[in-house]
């Protein structure tokens, strides 16, 4: 027997302990759902975030498609970099083979283009670095700049919608890709750069910058469902942003519209992300999912089981019914995500709610 062969009852054991935990067996005839002829409008997502985006290991896929497929999942979305469009392309497209082999569909998540968005990793936009013209501004010229992710461009610079054009192009063109997750938006801020001024003023309000940026968002829409009528386009923002509801409400050619946060409430005490980004509470998460209502959007809420604390594990069990009962349109979780110190654990939690989604 070889070192490989030795791996492989390993990590089938790990999937088969994991699924027979939440209830489901590993290897039974599990019921297959997709988009198109799933019995529920409800969408079940899985964020399948940087898997295999250089060492690439097809049975593993395989192995996460089905954990994934047995839990009556429709969606897998996937990050995509600017460079994934060079230098991931095959990575990407094997995950679209397995995903469709289980009758799941795949999303693509444009991660960091331009600054503008998140998405995974947390690195700098290769079109900002190469488009100085393009950066946002603070009041005092210098460029605004990122912690995490460096600077980003603005929406005022044809540049920068041409580039997002022609990269969404590319992703429909190179993969089968049913949608497009506009995720955490960055934009939404004071923008100083000549263009902006030129077209707001130099004393424009902040909800000036916010509708300009909100118009970008629905011009990127309108290119897709233009020339890709089929696609599914979904954004969201952080829960506790609730001051920007209203306005991202107005974004038009906008399939999907949500947020991501905690599932729990502020004041259970769980360690957030940021305050109030959470999405039980009338004033965080459950707002969203009015305004969306009211404005004729279906409802998205994007479970945050990343960077999770282990103290934290046994609060999101108790609180998944209660995120469950609000009946969103399209549930989302990370499949296995970054900085969990006991992952089998929190995705068996993850794994024995969703799989209740659609009653």
């Amino acid at each position: 027997m070889n070192a490989n062969s030795s791996l492989l009852p390993a990590r089938r054991n790990f999937l088969k302990k994991s699924l027979q935990t939440a209830g489901l067996l590993l290897g039974a005839a599990p019921q297959r759902f997709s988009i198109a002829n799933q019995p529920s409008d409800k969408l079940l997502n899985a964020y399948y975030f940087r898997a295999h985006m250089y060492t690439m290991v097809p049975r593993q896929v395989r192995e996460d498609m089905e954990w994934m497929a047995d839990l009556g999942t429709d969606v897998v979305s996937v990050a995509v970099l600017e460079q994934d469009l060079f230098a991931a392309v095959e990575n990407i497209e094997i995950i679209c083979q397995e995903a469709e082999r289980v009758g799941m569909q795949v999303f693509a998540v444009p991660s960091r283009w331009g600054g503008m968005f998140a998405g995974a990793p947390k690195v700098p936009s290769l079109f900002s670095v190469k488009n100085p013209q393009t950066w946002v501004l603070q009041e005092d010229g210098t460029p605004k700049i990122s912690s995490v992710t460096g600077v980003i461009s603005s929406v005022h610079y044809p540049e920068t919608y041409e580039f997002f054009c022609e990269s969404l192009a590319k992703v429909l063109k190179l993969w089968p890709i049913r949608g497009i997750m506009w995720d955490e938006p960055k934009s939404y801020g004071y923008d100083y750069s000549p263009k902006a001024v030129e077209k707001l003023g130099q004393d424009a309000p902040l909800e000036a910058h916010w509708q300009a940026t909100a118009d970008f968002h629905g011009r990127l829409n309108q290119f897709i469902k233009e020339n890709y009528p089929d696609i599914t386009t979904c954004l969201f923002e952080q829960a506790h942003k609730s001051r920007l509801i209203q306005t991202v409400a107005q974004i038009p050619y906008l399939d999907y519209l949500g947020c991501d946060g905690r599932p729990w409430y502020r004041s259970d005490g769980g360690k957030d992300e940021s305050n109030g980004k959470n999405l039980l509470g009338a004033e965080a998460g459950e707002q969203f999912l009015k305004v969306a209502r009211q404005n004729d959007r279906k409802t998205l809420w994007l479970i945050e089981n990343h960077n999770l604390a282990t103290k934290d594990i046994a609060l999101m069990d108790q609180r998944l019914p209660e995120v469950l009962s609000h009946d969103v349109d399209q549930l989302i979780y990370y499949y296995y995500p970054r900085s969990v110190a006991e992952p089998d654990r929190a995705m068996q939690v993850i794994a024995r709610h969703v799989k209740n989604f659609k009653g």
